[in-house]
């Protein structure tokens, strides 16, 4: 018989795993997707629910645990939506481009996915296929005769 989870976390965690790299972590849940975590959030909100009693809910459980976080970054079809104050969320999408992560698998504000593709480039022009009527031809006529004008 299993045994019933004697904290928050424990029951919050029980079917999925924290990664945790560098000043990250990612936490997936198993059926409810996963997110990303700054590491000193994450013990903060470990310490937390590590001394509060689970319900018997493993969703409200998964809930509370989360709402711990001020700033997290989901993936699409997660149980928690990506949250936090914009530079929270930079700090946090450069870490995830520093730990390898595809900014693209997740679910941010399109100004944080280029991060880290540097600016983008300007439009260069087409190349000219024919010379405009306006400047004149742009070879010399071999007769030696001066282009006609209208």
């Amino acid at each position: 018989m299993a045994q019933q989870p004697r904290t928050l976390y424990e029951a919050a965690t029980a079917r999925g795993r924290v990664i945790r790299q560098g000043e990250i972590a990612c936490i997936v849940m198993d059926g409810a997707g996963a997110v990303m975590v700054f590491m000193h959030e994450l013990i903060g909100a470990q310490k937390w629910a590590q001394s509060r009693v689970p319900t018997s809910n493993l969703l409200s459980d998964r809930a509370r645990f989360l709402d711990q976080f001020s700033a997290l970054v989901s993936r699409p079809g997660s149980v928690q939506s990506t949250r936090g104050n914009d530079r929270n969320l930079e700090k946090l999408a450069r870490a995830m481009l520093a730990a390898g992560y595809d900014l693209n698998e997740w679910t941010l504000p399109v100004e944080l996915k280029t991060i880290g593709h540097g600016p983008p480039k300007a439009a260069t022009k087409p190349a000219k296929s024919a010379p405009d009527e306006a400047e004149g031809p742009s070879t010399p006529d071999p007769s030696g005769e001066p282009p006609a004008t209208g």
